[in-house]
């Protein structure tokens, strides 16, 4: 009994993962959100490094 629920659930799963990837794929009409360019500008040359002035 206990082996035949699971494998039921297992192949219940395999359907419905099937059935998603096929509405995923035969989906042609949603709209692919695309970027033209991605600017980057460097705005300053400064450093965030720690300067520690010791006396030795």
């Amino acid at each position: 009994m206990k082996n035949n629920i699971l494998g039921g659930l297992v192949i219940f799963l395999v359907v419905v993962t099937c059935l998603l990837m096929l509405d995923d794929i035969s989906s042609e009409g949603l709209e692919q959100t695309t970027y033209d360019s991605i600017h980057t500008e460097q705005i300053d040359n400064t450093s965030d490094l720690a300067i520690l002035d010791t006396k030795e």
